[in-house]
């Protein structure tokens, strides 16, 4: 127990002093500021509480329990990949730490990490009453419990599945993110009623609101603030005691999954982790069929070496060009090579599959439904975009090779922009007979890439990317929000001209990853 709590506790000391820390903070604040300013309104059909403690405190914690149940595991997820990549795992497997011990430990990290974004926006709820209370009576008690109650339970669920992917060889990388996506997608209409509390706070609400004399029928809403004229009744706060007992539930179920977490960890062995033989390493160059030992020292000194390595270790040459395009045009091709070096035949031929089916579907299926798609299927592949360096160590060397500024971060992203209008070039070509349309597929491949690399370059992980295209495409194309659909999936965006939007903001994001690059390369 005594090395849980000091694992726990150092592990979260070292969170708290990242800039990624900071981040989860600023966006806790973010999301409190927007409900304060009734970004969010809780409703029952017409119906919405007085603001008072019981009512603002229900408001803000049923807000974020919404929230962390998507953010919260990506928020937390990566600590154990992290502790794999820079060695930590290795002296921790050759310490008595046991693995239910460490898996625990990060488990109460990723709580510990959570709960201060619930503190956050206890705070808020705090701030909301004294601002836009209209009955300001203090009452801390019915204020703090949903926190309690309702959110923390969606904590402890979240950290809980954070470790159990991270500990799980074959959800630990993108794929598992991009799974729990889809798993929660489909799960919170079957049991999110239960787990976000709506059905208990509806039930409860609509007694007091029958008590009252109102005409109720049912319906609670969640959301957005509507142009609805509203008719407010008193609402006091819950029975704790009765509405607390079953959320128990969550809890044990929190414990029992970070407990299995430790089943396919692996203690940093590499032998139990490495499902098939690595490829012996070699160096390849731009022309596979001419012998390495033909190229002289002079090449070797005049060569501007790609030094992105892939999961086999290679390291790709450029031939030096004095004809500048054509060596940019190299530098791009090993970028592509790179973006789709490593994907099994699973990936090519779904991709194929994207392809023929935007061929031969009707037009209209192909923009609501498939351009969406060609967002998703290479998200692991742009994840990469500007972080590759640093995740494989290789960051200095690629900053000192020749022109990494203004050759390898454009060839980057232009490879980016290739694989773009290569998975989505079944829709090119249809949408070559719809002039109108083809902003949408512009934007796409001009946006998402310019992203993806000024995240990858800022962050320089692949995380950001996944989490902010998949809300994307949540409310985008999926719930019909205009100004999320980046590609004009739906009529009103392309009516709106979003994706032009999205168009003019794609060199000013690339110009900016070229700045964060730049101070990047004068700090190292």
């Amino acid at each position: 127990m005594n090395a849980l709590y000091h694992l726990a506790l150092a592990d979260f000391r070292e969170r708290v002093r990242r800039f990624s820390f900071l981040v989860i903070v600023a966006l806790a604040v973010l999301l409190g500021y927007q409900v304060i300013n009734g970004l969010f309104v809780l409703r029952l059909g017409s119906y919405r509480g007085v603001y008072n403690a019981a009512w603002i405190g229900t408001l803000m914690a049923i807000t974020l329990t919404f929230f962390l149940s998507l953010i919260g595991f990506y928020l937390v997820r990566g600590n154990v990949q992290q502790d794999r990549q820079t060695g930590v795992g290795q002296i921790l497997a050759a310490s008595p730490l046991r693995r239910l011990a460490y898996v625990w430990g990060k488990f109460a990290s990723n709580t510990a990490v959570l709960l201060v974004i619930v503190g956050v926006l206890a705070l808020a709820a705090l701030v909301m009453l004294l601002i836009h209370g209209e009955d300001k009576t203090l009452n801390l008690y019915q204020l703090l419990m949903p926190f309690l109650v309702f959110a923390v339970p969606v904590v402890l669920l979240a950290a809980a599945t954070a470790v159990f992917f991270d500990c799980s060889p074959f959800l630990r990388e993108t794929g598992g993110n991009v799974l729990y996506f889809f798993l929660w997608l489909f799960m919170i209409p079957a049991v999110g009623g239960h787990l976000l509390a709506f059905q208990v706070i509806e039930q409860e609400m609509a007694v007091a609101l029958r008590a009252q004399g109102a005409d109720y029928s049912g319906g609670i809403v969640l959301g957005a603030t509507e142009v609805v004229e509203m008719q407010t009744f008193l609402w006091g706060g819950f029975d704790w005691t009765a509405v607390a007992g079953p959320r128990l539930i969550y809890l044990a179920a929190a414990l029992l999954l970070a407990a299995l977490a430790a089943l396919p960890f692996d203690r940093f062995d590499p032998a139990r982790y490495r499902l098939r033989a690595p490829r012996a390493r070699r160096f390849t160059t731009w022309r596979q069929w001419m012998p390495v030992k033909r190229f002289s020292k002079s090449f070797y000194k005049q060569a501007t070496i790609q030094t992105n390595i892939a999961h086999s270790g290679q390291l790709t040459l450029v031939a030096p060009s004095h004809n500048q395009i054509s060596l940019f045009a190299q530098i791009v091709a090993a970028e592509l090579k790179l973006l789709l070096k490593g994907r099994s035949a699973l990936w090519y031929a779904v991709a194929a599959g994207l392809i023929v089916a935007c061929l031969l579907a009707p037009l209209e299926t192909v923009q609501r439904w498939l351009l969406p798609l060609v967002w998703l299927w290479p998200l692991p592949l742009w994840s990469e975009m500007g972080m590759r360096g640093r995740k494989y160590g290789v960051d200095q060397l690629l900053f000192s090779a020749p022109s990494p500024l203004w050759r390898q971060l454009p060839a980057t992203w232009m490879a980016g922009v290739l694989l773009y209008c290569i998975v989505g070039s079944g829709v090119l070509l249809r949408l070559l007979t719809e002039p109108a349309l083809l902003p949408g597929f512009v934007a796409g491949a001009l946006f998402i890439p310019s992203l993806a690399l000024l995240l990858g370059v800022v962050g320089g992980t692949e995380r950001p990317l996944q989490i902010l295209l998949l809300i994307y495409w949540y409310l985008g194309p999926l719930n019909g929000l205009t100004a999320f659909d980046i590609t004009g999936a739906t009529g009103d965006a392309l009516a709106m001209g979003v994706p032009w939007f999205y168009i003019a903001v794609s060199l000013p994001l690339l110009g900016l990853a070229l700045l964060v690059r730049r101070r990047q390369m004068e700090i190292l």
